[in-house]
């Protein structure tokens, strides 16, 4: 490369690397020439250009738009830069699992009842998990409109993990989905997950399989699932407790079964119709959280009013309209553009 710039020294690559000397006009000419890059890529703060960034997490036949993962990640970008020009601190600090590849189920298992203590996640860990990623992880949790054959992704970057969630889909999935995706970004180092995740294929690999375990026990803990079915009717219909059980812990019918199964509380149904309506049945449909998140809707919302950046920027970022914009602040309460 030193070469190829015309430097007498390589070692002035190692500074320019590391932002110990500026890039001058006729270098930066070069350089594009010789990457065969646009301007843009040197010089807009707005592109992610780290590589292999995403695991989506897609139905089992799904092809993931190519047009959805840019979207993604201008959107992650206006995240990043946006806190950094309001002072927002992105953490330093990379979480991460002690795991290594020969690590065992139930040792996934113990970390994750571990962590429902250790993170204060209460006796129902969904509804809490979002503040804590957020605030004690800093790792921004975005509930986004996405294609419906997408349910969301882990997106690890150098300086900054981000999850995003599907927001249409039924609760159950997207409780499951962000405690899958955060096994993802705490073992990224260890377990690379693949760009697609097909949630439905079979058989799965071992990461996909520790990441469902991970996201079943943290989401329905051992002792708070055995005491809430315990205080159920006995006698009452077993669909009907489970279904009570999904309410309860934001999951879904499906997730409770197999976590109540496991832990010896109820029998293996063998029966064809129940067999059927677990699988299929789906609690709290009508649950949609708003738009993004609270803190980055409010990011949003100071750059434009402290004259940071342009509403026609942050519209063209979010790929929306100013009526869009004007909505998505109202929906936290916020004043609108031109207050």
């Amino acid at each position: 490369m030193a070469e190829l710039l015309g430097l007498n020294d390589h070692q002035i690559i190692s500074n320019i690397e590391r932002g110990e000397r500026k890039v001058s006009s006729d270098e930066l000419i070069n350089l594009m020439r010789i990457l065969d890059k646009p301007l843009e890529y040197f010089t807009d703060p707005f592109l992610i250009t780290q590589e292999k960034v995403f695991s989506w997490r897609v139905n089992s036949e799904a092809i993931l738009p190519a047009e959805y993962e840019e979207k993604a990640k201008k959107l992650i970008a206006a995240y990043r830069e946006f806190s950094r020009m309001i002072g927002h601190r992105i953490s330093a600090l990379s979480q991460k699992m002690q795991i290594t590849k020969q690590s065992t189920y139930e040792e996934v298992e113990d970390i994750a009842e571990f962590l429902v203590e250790e993170w204060k996640l209460s006796d129902i860990p969904y509804d809490n998990l979002r503040k804590v990623l957020e605030e004690n992880l800093h790792i921004p949790v975005l509930y986004v409109d996405a294609p419906k054959n997408i349910s969301g992704a882990s997106c690890k970057l150098d300086n900054l993990n981000c999850i995003l969630i599907n927001r249409n889909e039924p609760v159950g999935r997207q409780s499951f989905n962000l405690a899958h995706e955060l096994f993802h970004l705490l073992t990224w180092d260890v377990y690379p997950p693949k760009r697609i995740d097909q949630a439905q294929i079979e058989p799965k690999p071992k990461e996909e399989k520790l990441a469902d375990k991970f996201a079943s026990v943290l989401l329905m803990p051992k002792k708070s699932i055995s005491n809430y079915f315990n205080s159920l009717d006995p006698e009452e219909d077993l669909l009907k407790r489970l279904e009570k059980v999904a309410n309860h812990f934001h999951v879904s019918v499906s997730a409770a079964y197999w976590r109540l199964f496991i832990l010896n509380l109820v029998q293996r149904v063998d029966d064809k119709y129940y067999k059927k309506e677990i699988e299929c049945h789906s609690v709290d449909t009508d649950i949609k959280p708003p738009l993004y998140s609270e803190s980055f809707v409010k990011i949003l919302h100071d750059v434009i009013h402290k004259g940071m950046a342009s509403i026609r920027k942050v519209t063209s970022l979010l790929e929306c309209s100013q009526n869009d914009l004007e909505s998505l602040f109202k929906s936290y309460e916020l004043k609108g553009l031109y207050e």
